[in-house]
């Protein structure tokens, strides 16, 4: 009988990341603030529950998973229903290095860069998964403000 709880109430909690998830589809939520947004609605969660929730739904589709560095940080996004989460499977991310902000990318020029690569190539690109890596607009002028106007 314990078993069954146990069972009923990780399917619980996976309900309530999904539910948030897809709440918040049009964002990229790394588990610290899922953790911190279900706690603060009163839902308890601990770390490792959010991340096995979260790997979970990975598995089955319905999040994906972005890598923010090279340590191992990430932050997942809704992508059950294309028509909730957009299309984020065919375009490409950019990410700051500076400030960490994940911007989805529809660029005409990208796909003649993925033709390329295809027909050229013979590799097919993943859009989802590509990540370029940079400086973002407020970032890029934020560096060229100087310190100290004369």
């Amino acid at each position: 009988m314990q078993g069954n709880r146990k069972g009923e109430y990780q399917t619980k909690q996976k309900a309530q990341v999904l539910a948030y998830l897809e709440t918040h589809a049009e964002r990229h939520v790394t588990a610290g603030e899922l953790m911190q947004a279900l706690n603060d609605q009163g839902t308890p969660v601990g770390a490792a529950t959010v991340y096995r929730q979260l790997e979970r739904l990975e598995s089955q589709g319905l999040v994906r998973r972005y890598s923010l560095d090279d340590r191992g940080s990430a932050c997942w996004q809704y992508g059950g229903s294309e028509a909730k989460a957009g299309t984020c499977h065919s375009h490409f991310h950019l990410k700051c290095i500076c400030c960490g902000v994940l911007i989805h990318l529809d660029c005409e020029h990208l796909s003649g860069i993925t033709e390329h690569v295809r027909s050229d190539h013979g590799f097919t690109i993943d859009p989802a998964r590509t990540t370029f890596y940079g400086l973002c607009k407020a970032c890029t002028q934020k560096r060229r403000m100087p310190d100290d106007p004369d």
